[in-house]
């Protein structure tokens, strides 16, 4: 969520716990109990998006760091070993398809780095028993042909996180103007209907749907460092 979303959703919670100390006050006028109801199950969904919205992928990220990092590693095993038999052999086709840089392999995003893993995987398999002198034994290929597999599985898996992420961003811009709505055009305008007869709950609700402009820098000067503005405001009365 941004600034003003947090400084918003404080400003709903605060209007939530002013509504459950006065309720007592309320509970005989069935609307009112009703549309707090609504408050706190529109406030909860909220939470709920905001949740999925800011899910840590971290250990994604760090899991395709480190396949990536295996992958290279393989890649390089591979081609080192490809190219040495064709020099051996002085094929310069096979010794031109199966060299890469290493700024190509360091630069390449992953479904390119994954291609290239299976272009030289296909070119070793059918050498398979030539390659063994140059290091590329039966547990390489098996760890190669498992590797690319999960390598190619993890590869959307970050774009599906952000997606999702995304979907959550959206629900919560329109649950805020959901709970604005049922503030603006219902909460505040009953609420008014206890003005002279209740002026502490009143002016309690009139002060809870005030947002605090919370900056997040702590205290300086002495002076928190929240102000008081008044972008959401009741209806007068």
């Amino acid at each position: 969520m941004n600034k003003k979303q947090i400084n918003k959703i404080r400003m709903y919670s605060t209007v939530d716990q002013v509504l459950d100390n006065y309720t007592s006050i309320f509970a005989a006028l069935p609307d009112l109990v009703n549309v707090h109801q609504r408050l706190k199950d529109e406030v909860s969904q909220i939470n709920g998006f905001r949740q999925v919205q800011e899910l840590n992928h971290n250990g994604l990220t760090q899991r395709k760091k480190n396949l990536h990092w295996q992958v290279l590693k393989l890649i390089t095993l591979f081609m080192n070993a490809l190219v040495a038999y064709a020099n051996v052999q002085k094929d310069e086709t096979l010794r031109t398809q199966a060299f890469y840089p290493k700024t190509t392999l360091s630069r390449a995003p992953d479904p390119v780095l994954y291609d290239i893993g299976m272009l030289l995987l296909g070119l070793s398999t059918p050498l398979k028993a030539e390659l063994a002198v140059y290091f590329l034994g039966d547990a390489e290929f098996t760890e190669m042909t498992a590797l690319m597999e999960e390598f190619r599985s993890s590869i959307p898996q970050r774009r599906v996180a952000s997606s999702i992420s995304k979907v959550s961003t959206d629900n919560i811009r329109d649950q805020f103007k959901k709970v604005d709505t049922l503030l603006k055009e219902e909460l505040d305008i009953l609420i008014t209907l206890y003005k002279f007869t209740h002026p502490d709950f009143y002016n309690a609700y009139r002060n809870a749907r005030i947002i605090v402009d919370y900056t997040g820098r702590g205290k300086s000067n002495g002076n928190n460092a929240e102000t008081e503005t008044t972008l959401e405001t009741v209806t007068p009365a």
